[in-house]
């Protein structure tokens, strides 16, 4: 059946017309241009704290552990009562006696984050929002995304301040010293809204921040300030690198990491006219932008850049029912998104200097515990705990090895991209997309070619063939082909959990003449394939 698949699509190309000059990838296999970070293992949701004590959470979390998917797990209202959807979703560690003393309960947030140690994942700690008994009145300014999470500061900064120091304290204690400096550690999320005139509490709130956890270690890594307007961000980092530090007075505060959030499409226009479709460059434009800005702040040179909350469109709650554009967020353009993305990533840090040290997906398994398929919601898993075309993109991006090799063919932005890479045991692989955010004729293949030079101690290359397209490792169109049932009840959730298995879908064999193969790959529109070469060169 595998080698049937790869024939039909190789008749299938002669009845395809062709894109004008044919696509070339020359592979250096003896030029290694930089590690592959596996910088994109990250995600995070709003619900996180309470979907990981759920069925649902606990699946996605082993899910991610088995394929190494991911290795932050990002955490909104980790001090505060938050509720939404009727669930407590926040970390609840304060409140107060009936004399006013401060009571602590880290419980419920040492239970959450054990479940993310023992699968040896991380978590980016937020140390947001206000709890209740410290809460002043917030404002009642809404931020231009439509949400009002914006409060003015501690009612009492040293009850807070003693809180951050002991909920650090108690982290330490709780997972040991080593393991909490591989974490991170933020101060709020989108502080974007605050009052301009009492923007100084922020950033007052950063310093008591940094001062108190930097205390229990200073070798924790602290940042922020996980905003997503550029001159918010060159406001902060004026402050932190040039303005007086509210808890020394000198100037300057440590920041070991800087977080910011970009999203290709904002949620608010949504149903609008023109509809704007999401595209990657959106990313790289911004990021540029956002290079030329850090330039002007040479003191934070080498300072790592986090891109901690991403995706196609922001408003992490909208439906494909109110909303039929969503269906990116279901199908398998998620996924092709995901890859193109990160190939323009690296070629912004191989070309421009500019490096994205972490890429944090903002979703989880809110589908999941609905127990609704493909609602359009910005999940990892839909009902069934069946992952969605982009959990298995992160799925196919951990099969990639630690060296990236270079890679001279199409400039990564366009349709045409491949990824290469070599594992510690020498064996390549090689990941190659087919994808235009904007193609509107998805039953073209189009031929691409696959140059690999300076191969040695060998006269074949083998690979297994995993495929990523509209009829292979795509649990969307098989959920459409079983007639859209809405709910477990109605589906064959086995059926689309053997669609989700990284089983490939046919095996390629190319001789080595000279050092040199040459692989003819056809993609169709919107599809990737990933090459994993079977024995290690040599053997």
């Amino acid at each position: 059946m595998k080698r049937l698949w790869l024939l039909v699509s190789l008749l299938l190309v002669a009845n395809v017309p062709c894109e004008a000059e044919e696509p070339v990838f020359c592979v250096q296999v003896d030029s290694t241009v930089g590690p592959n970070t596996g910088f994109w293992r990250a995600a995070g949701s709003d619900l996180l704290f309470y979907l990981t004590q759920r069925p649902s959470g606990q699946a996605l979390l082993d899910r991610m552990a088995a394929t190494g998917s991911h290795v932050y797990l990002r955490c909104h209202y980790t001090l505060s009562g938050k509720r939404m959807f009727g669930h407590q979703v926040g970390g609840q560690v304060y409140s107060e006696d009936a004399q006013g003393k401060p009571v602590y309960h880290f419980e419920r947030i040492n239970r959450v984050f054990r479940e993310f140690v023992r699968r040896g994942l991380k978590p980016i700690v937020e140390y947001d929002f206000l709890p209740e008994p410290l809460r002043a009145a917030p404002s009642e300014q809404a931020n231009d995304e439509g949400f009002r999470s914006t409060y003015r500061g501690p009612k009492d900064w040293n009850k807070w301040r003693n809180l951050l120091r002991a909920f650090t304290k108690n982290l330490v204690d709780t997972f040991g010293r080593k393991e909490v400096r591989s974490w991170y550690f933020e101060v709020w999320n989108e502080p974007d809204s605050w009052p301009r005139d009492d923007i100084d509490t922020f950033y007052k709130m950063y310093d008591v921040f940094v001062d108190a956890v930097k205390s229990v270690d200073p070798k924790l890594r602290v940042g922020g300030p996980a905003c997503y307007h550029e001159a918010f961000l060159r406001d902060f980092l004026e402050h932190v690198t040039h303005g007086r530090n509210f808890v020394t007075g000198k100037q300057g505060t440590p920041i070991d990491f800087i977080s910011y959030h970009l999203y290709a499409l904002s949620g608010s226009w949504l149903n609008r006219k023109p509809q704007i479709p999401p595209r990657v460059v959106t990313f790289t434009r911004s990021l540029l932008w956002i290079q030329r800005l850090l330039r002007t702040f040479p003191e934070l040179k080498g300072t790592e850049f986090h891109l901690n909350e991403w995706g196609l469109s922001s408003h992490f709650s909208k439906t494909v029912d109110r909303f039929p554009e969503l269906v990116f967020r279901n199908n398998e353009e998620s996924a092709l998104f995901l890859i193109k993305l990160v190939d323009c990533l690296y070629a912004l840090r191989d070309n421009y200097d500019f490096e994205v040290s972490l890429l944090g997906y903002w979703g989880f398994a809110w589908e999941a515990d609905l127990g609704v398929f493909f609602r359009g919601n910005r999940s990892l898993m839909t009902a069934g705990n069946v992952p969605k075309p982009i959990q298995t993109a992160f799925e196919l991006l951990a099969r990639l090895g630690k060296e990236r090799l270079a890679v001279k063919g199409p400039r990564p932005g366009g349709r045409f991209g491949l990824l290469a890479t070599r594992a510690a045991d020498g064996r390549l692989q090689l990941l190659a997309y087919n994808y235009a955010e904007c193609d509107d004729d998805l039953d073209r293949v189009d031929p691409v070619t696959v140059k690999i030079d300076h191969v040695e101690h060998t006269d074949s290359l083998c690979f297994n063939a995993f495929v990523l397209d509209r009829q292979h490792l795509n649990t969307y169109r098989a959920w459409e082909a079983q007639g859209r049932p809405r709910t477990v009840r109605e589906a064959n959730v086995a059926a689309l959990l053997r669609v989700a298995r990284l089983t490939p879908a046919y095996q390629v064999s190319v001789k080595v003449e000279d050092g040199r193969a040459t692989l003819q790959l056809f993609l169709p529109r919107h599809s990737l394939v990933l090459l994993e070469q079977v024995h290690r060169a040599g053997s």
